[in-house]
């Protein structure tokens, strides 16, 4: 029997049939379904479209409740603390042609502290050692050569008396006498000759014999003249020639002599050149206090300097500081978009990396006119070094601290208070979209003052309890804006078909007061609220109050819990140093 039902049924219910009737049925299934969900998404499609015909305008918008709080402007940045007056310890060993660079041999250990006097550090003096034993011997040769130019000097100046109270007056007399010899020559000469003329003319004597003694007359006039000249001679020419060239040995005696004198003064000064170096080499604390280690950390321009053995150290390299605890300061790099509102005098809030649980006080003492060097490897960003003092600085304050510091550009107590983004500029004015009802919101003109790239005081336009538009700008379509004069309609306010700042070219898009101001000094910082959440606005009849964004002013409590304020649009500088 059960081998006769499967033939039965086909017999009765042939296989081709079966399946058509079971695809025809199915299809009437899915053609089923498919108008239902055409019916209910036209159903749905209907009043969703309705829904936002008649209230889109505030579909998704996002308002704020305006509050009265204090508005606080400061300016944001990170430093260095140091010592307002540190004493610094620095290698006064010089370099020369030989030497330039000296290690590190042995240092005190950081943080010690020390007395007047007391060893800090001691540098390698071996090869200054070296050099002032060369320069002993270079010192005993200029000895010698002194010596000998000062005996030269006294030699030249022995031959300037010799000659003039010696050799001359010798000379002198010999002439003299030779002159005395040929006038007794010539008296006789010429008695002998009148003596001869007489015999001659008796007759006794031949005239030869009276030419011969005439010619010993003759003879004896030309030897008196000889020495007479002679005499002449030597006073006037001999006697000036000798002087003059014993003058010249005396003269090039004494520049030798002076030369010598400069170049053993010279060798004597580089001698103790180098005997000072070698006792430099040893650094004395020149006052009491604290060893700081002055380490420098490298950058693509600057080499890194650690203070510990070994390390080369050059001429006049700070060493090691002794800081003054009782007047500390931060020394900050302030970014030049907001040096301009930072001067001397100002207070400022400072809080320290390292505790957080300390919260100092201070002042602006100085601001520097020119920027700081940059680096040609790094951010082409100009920054300002600012002193900024500290009120009574606590001993666990300690050099080379990081520090936060929050300068106090401006504040204003119970001020009306909006964020930027609810501000729209239009034309010459700004507007807000206020709502007035569960779909409905109006434009208001208001009257700004200052702002902190995050919160903007409002003068007036809207009070403390009225909600305002986050994004004004998407509701510009929905309401009536005020009709622009022609020459604002290329202003910086946004017209009809222009909601999201695409204009037509050339033209600027719409800006808030924070974001049309950010090339100025007084928008570049914001205080940090200490919460900022936002919800849509409820349906009508609802009894919960609508939900808005709640933000915290730094009241009076709040300055006490965290009175820094981080700069949000911009990360944290670097922290500066000494320079």
């Amino acid at each position: 029997m059960a081998s006769m039902k499967p033939s039965l049924l086909n017999t009765l219910f042939p296989r081709g049939s079966r399946t058509a009737r079971r695809q025809s049925m199915r299809g009437g299934y899915f053609a089923k379904a498919a108008i239902v969900c055409l019916v209910i998404a036209g159903a749905a499609g209907y009043y969703y479209f309705g829904m936002a015909k008649k209230g889109s305008s505030l579909h998704g918008a996002t308002f704020h409740e305006v509050t009265k709080g204090d508005f606080v402007h400061d300016v944001v940045e990170k430093g260095e603390v140091e010592s307002a007056r540190n004493v610094d310890v620095m290698s006064l060993v010089r370099s020369s042609r030989e030497v330039n660079s000296f290690e590190i041999l042995w240092v005190i250990e950081e943080g010690k502290q020390v007395e007047a006097g007391d060893v800090l550090v001691r540098l390698d003096s071996s090869a200054l050692e070296e050099e002032a034993k060369l320069q002993r011997l270079d010192l005993s040769g200029s000895i010698a050569g002194l010596a000998k130019a000062q005996n030269e000097l006294e030699a030249a100046q022995i031959a300037m008396t010799e000659y003039v109270d010696g050799l001359f007056v010798q000379e002198l007399r010999e002439i003299d006498a030779e002159i005395t010899f040929a006038k007794e020559t010539l008296r006789r000469a010429e008695e002998y000759y009148a003596y001869s003329s007489r015999l001659a003319a008796k007759g006794f004597v031949t005239s030869l014999q009276l030419e011969g003694d005439r010619f010993a007359v003759d003879k004896a006039k030309i030897e008196l003249e000889n020495a007479t000249h002679k005499r002449g001679v030597l006073i006037n020419q001999t006697k000036e020639k000798k002087i003059k060239e014993l003058e010249s040995a005396i003269g090039v005696a004494t520049a030798d002599l002076e030369s010598a004198k400069e170049r053993n003064s010279i060798e004597q000064k580089r001698l103790d050149f180098f005997l000072e170096q070698i006792k430099n080499c040893t650094i004395t604390a020149p006052a009491a206090g604290q060893v700081v280690y002055a380490n420098e950390r490298g950058n693509r321009e600057a080499s890194e300097f650690i203070v510990e053995p070994g390390t080369s150290v050059r001429e006049r390299q700070t060493i090691i500081r002794l800081p003054d605890y009782s007047a500390m300061q931060v020394h900050v790099l302030i970014n030049e978009s907001r040096v301009a509102m930072v001067q001397a005098g100002m207070r400022a809030t400072i809080s320290l990396d390292a505790f957080d649980d300390v919260k100092l006080e201070g002042t602006v003492t100085k601001v520097n006119e020119y920027p700081e060097p940059i680096s040609r490897f790094g951010a082409q960003v100009k920054r300002y070094a600012a002193v900024v003092s500290i009120d009574g600085s606590p001993r666990q304050i300690k050099p080379g601290l990081t520090a936060n510091v929050a300068i106090h550009v401006e504040k204003e107590d119970n001020a009306t208070l909006i964020p930027v983004q609810a501000v729209l500029p239009y034309g010459d004015d700004y507007y807000c979209m206020v709502q007035v009802s569960e779909d409905a919101v109006e434009p208001r003109k208001v009257e700004v003052g200052s702002n902190n790239s995050r919160f903007v005081v409002v003068r007036n336009g809207v009070s403390p309890g009225d909600f305002v538009s986050l994004s004004p700008r998407d509701l510009v379509e929905q309401v009536e804006m005020p009709e622009l004069p022609p020459e604002q309609l290329n202003s910086k306010g946004p017209q009809k078909g222009e909601a999201t700042g695409e204009g037509k070219p050339g033209r600027r898009g719409p800006q808030s007061p924070g974001e049309e101001n950010n090339s100025k000094p007084d928008t570049k910082l914001v205080e940090r609220p200490s919460r900022d959440t936002s919800a849509n606005i409820p349906p009508k009849g609802s009894d919960k109050r609508p939900e808005v964004t709640e933000t915290s002013f730094n009241q009076e409590a709040s300055i006490e819990k965290d009175p820094v304020r981080i700069a949000e649009d911009q990360p944290p500088q670097p922290a500066g140093g000494a320079q």
